[in-house]
């Protein structure tokens, strides 16, 4: 995506170099952001981060645009997608810890291999800029969940533990 002319493959490298340590770095802090203030508010953060993101996109495919798009949209996917394995680990039962991690594991991997088997022709036929705001709906919707769920007088769900 970055044009070329901002020299080219060593600028697609270092963009993607980027989005990948946005991804991946934040995970040695995001646990003690989330002691520190909430799964909820560090979820919800990233939905921000998220937004962040398709506003940059919208705002072109130069290199700084596109840089700073995948590093919001690798930080706001980790602070999501920690916060979200922060939140299962607290529903089910000991002895359902195996299925309800495999189960989620299993999810989030398929939904990934179908994005990005999708995504060239997502690209090829509606744009970018499109992709990008298809995203608006889902953070929308997963921010009033996550506001409903801050309100709901139980911010994190805790299934109780039946003794044998």
């Amino acid at each position: 995506m970055v044009q070329q002319g901002t020299d080219g493959l060593g600028a697609t490298a270092t963009v993607i170099q980027l989005h990948v340590l946005g991804m991946f770095l934040p995970s040695f802090f995001t646990g003690s952001l989330i002691a520190r203030f909430g799964v909820l508010r560090i979820m919800f953060t990233g939905i921000v981060l998220l937004t962040g993101h398709v506003l940059f996109s919208l705002s072109g495919t130069g290199f700084y645009s596109f840089t700073a798009a995948l590093i919001l949209l690798g930080v706001g996917w980790n602070f999501l997608y920690i916060g979200g394995t922060n939140l299962l680990t607290r529903t089910y039962s000991s002895a359902e810890k195996s299925k309800a991690q495999a189960t989620n594991d299993l999810t989030i991997f398929l939904v990934g291999l179908i994005a990005s088997l999708s995504a060239g022709v997502l690209q090829n036929t509606i744009g970018w800029q499109s992709l990008n705001l298809a995203l608006l709906p889902w953070l929308a919707l997963a921010g009033v969940a996550i506001i409903w769920l801050g309100r709901s007088g139980d911010p994190v769900p805790v299934i109780a533990v039946k003794s044998a």
